[in-house]
């Protein structure tokens, strides 16, 4: 999983700055005769404050081996999802760093069923995301790349084959996140931006209690689980900046 998040995130760098790179080319530049590598700055400050808000769709997938059956569980649920940002940008020529926190509200649910007719449900009802940004800005485009922490509530509850219940209860969940995205000023205080994102949110504490061998349920004290749970986001999003 880390090599394959490592190439993503690399072949996401190189398209992001790709982007930029070749909306560089299209920037017209100043008699050439005169000044040949004349620097002629971006059109629209992005140094600053800002806040916007944001919707867009999220799917995730939660590989698991249901500690009560012994039979592996994969559901993968799929929403619509909306929240906010607010962040600060400093810019020297068209470099841009920036640091920016978000909160989306989701209703991130879905449940499968094994061969032993356990039923096992995740649900994820919000996410949180604070990362750093690096992007190039160009007239009024800025491409950029970003990471850091990723925050999540987690339900993930099982049903035996005679409707009892063991249940995590709700948990919060942090791992790291890392995307990137392409930004567009309309105007020099407001933007748009579309963004993608891969979150991944390591199993803590999940310990569930309640059920007991397939087809019987009754207390057996507590049973751990360990679930591997990433979520994948595509939003598009406004900001004012100040």
């Amino acid at each position: 999983m880390g090599s394959r998040v490592l190439l993503v995130g690399v072949a996401l760098f190189g398209a992001v700055m790709g982007s930029a790179h070749a909306a560089d080319q299209s920037v017209p530049r100043g008699p050439s005769s005169y000044y040949p590598n004349t620097y002629y700055p971006t059109s629209i400050d992005w140094t600053g404050f800002y806040l916007g808000l944001q919707g867009g769709g999220a799917f995730g997938s939660a590989r698991w081996t249901d500690p009560f059956s012994g039979v592996a569980d994969d559901p993968k649920p799929a929403t619509l999802l909306g929240g906010g940002q607010i962040g600060v940008n400093w810019t020297r020529d068209s470099i841009l760093l920036g640091v920016e926190a978000d909160f989306i509200g989701m209703a991130l649910d879905s449940s499968v069923t094994d061969g032993l007719r356990f039923t096992h449900q995740v649900r994820t009802t919000w996410l949180s995301l604070v990362t750093g940004r690096l992007g190039y800005a160009v007239n009024r485009y800025l491409a950029y790349v970003k990471g850091g922490a990723a925050f999540a509530n987690e339900r993930n509850s099982v049903m035996s084959p005679t409707g009892g219940f063991a249940d995590s209860g709700m948990t919060t969940q942090y791992g790291w996140t890392i995307g990137g995205g392409i930004e567009y000023a309309i105007s020099p205080n407001w933007s748009a931006k579309v963004e993608y994102d891969f979150v991944d949110l390591p199993s803590q504490n999940i310990v569930l209690v309640g059920c007991g061998p397939p087809g019987v349920c009754r207390g057996m004290g507590s049973q751990p689980a360990t679930v591997e749970y990433t979520i994948q986001k595509v939003i598009g999003a406004i900001n004012y900046r100040f």
